[in-house]
């Protein structure tokens, strides 16, 4: 008995699809920047030593990923901008925090 094969997706289903999981990626390192710089806003005004620790770590991690997954995703020139942007910002406030690069 043989089962019935899904449709195969056309050039404009895969097309479409490969866009959209770009779409994804891009707002994924936004998010991800955004997310570290929070990190660096709160280890800016902890007193506590260890979660300041933690929160520069944390955006250190994300600093790590949205650099080495920037190659991987094809950026309009918007987003391209805000990424390096958000980049440069991360890096500056973390060697600012005593972070060595």
């Amino acid at each position: 008995m043989r089962g019935h094969a899904a449709a195969k997706p056309t050039m404009d289903e895969l097309l479409a699809s490969r866009e959209e999981i770009n779409r994804s990626a891009a707002n994924f390192l936004k998010i991800d920047l955004q997310t570290a710089l929070t990190f660096v806003k709160i280890a800016r005004t902890t007193g506590d030593d260890s979660r300041k620790r933690r929160n520069c770590r944390a955006a250190r991690k994300a600093y790590s990923t949205v650099a080495k997954l920037v190659p991987k995703v094809s950026l309009n020139a918007e987003d391209s901008r805000i990424v390096r942007q958000g980049l440069a910002e991360l890096k500056n406030a973390l060697d600012a925090l005593g972070d060595e690069f």
